[in-house]
């Protein structure tokens, strides 16, 4: 199985701020949550990928991947989450909102964790019209309270075990000066 010939995307890593994120599934939904609802001052936050290790987060942007596939989409964040020692991933920003009813079409921020047991964390509110999220809050589901998965997320910890996908990282080191 091949992702797609040449695919490069480049991402960063830093270290891992347990205070902003947990470890806890809440405590970590609600952190890059904020993060989300934070960078609307900034303008749109553009979907990126973050694969959480217990000591490190790598981020990915989801933006060169707008050509791809769902599919090839799918295959290479599952990639990214079968590489050792991932603690979880998680796809958030500012997305289109797929449904039926008023909001199908609007903007919304939204967070999507998964974990390598198929445990999930979801939470998405609308974007107004001003950056400024619309409610009294994000509406939050997650596998532990019987919750469906929502359709074309997550299954990346699934599809890494059943294809053997995995990541081939090439780490630039810091320059030194």
């Amino acid at each position: 199985m091949t992702l797609a010939p040449g695919q490069r995307v480049r991402g960063h890593s830093g270290p891992r701020d347990l205070e902003r994120y947990p470890e806890e599934d809440e405590g970590l939904g609600r952190g890059l949550f904020s993060s989300v609802a934070s960078a609307l001052t900034r303008g749109r936050p553009a979907p990126a990928v973050f694969v959480l290790y217990p000591d490190r987060i790598d981020r990915f942007p989801l933006r060169p991947l707008a050509g791809q596939s769902n599919g090839a989409q799918r295959r290479l964040i599952a990639a990214m989450a079968g590489q050792a020692g991932v603690e979880c991933v998680a796809v958030l920003g500012a997305f289109r909102f797929r449904g039926t009813g008023p909001l199908d079409g609007e903007w919304v921020s939204s967070v999507f964790i998964e974990w390598p047991d198929n445990r999930w964390w979801t939470a998405w509110q609308p974007i107004g019209p001003a950056r400024t999220l619309v409610g009294s809050g994000p509406q939050i589901r997650c596998a532990a309270d019987g919750s469906p998965r929502p359709g074309g997320v997550g299954g990346w910890f699934a599809l890494a075990r059943r294809h053997g996908l995995k990541l081939r990282l090439q780490r630039t080191p810091p320059p030194v000066h």
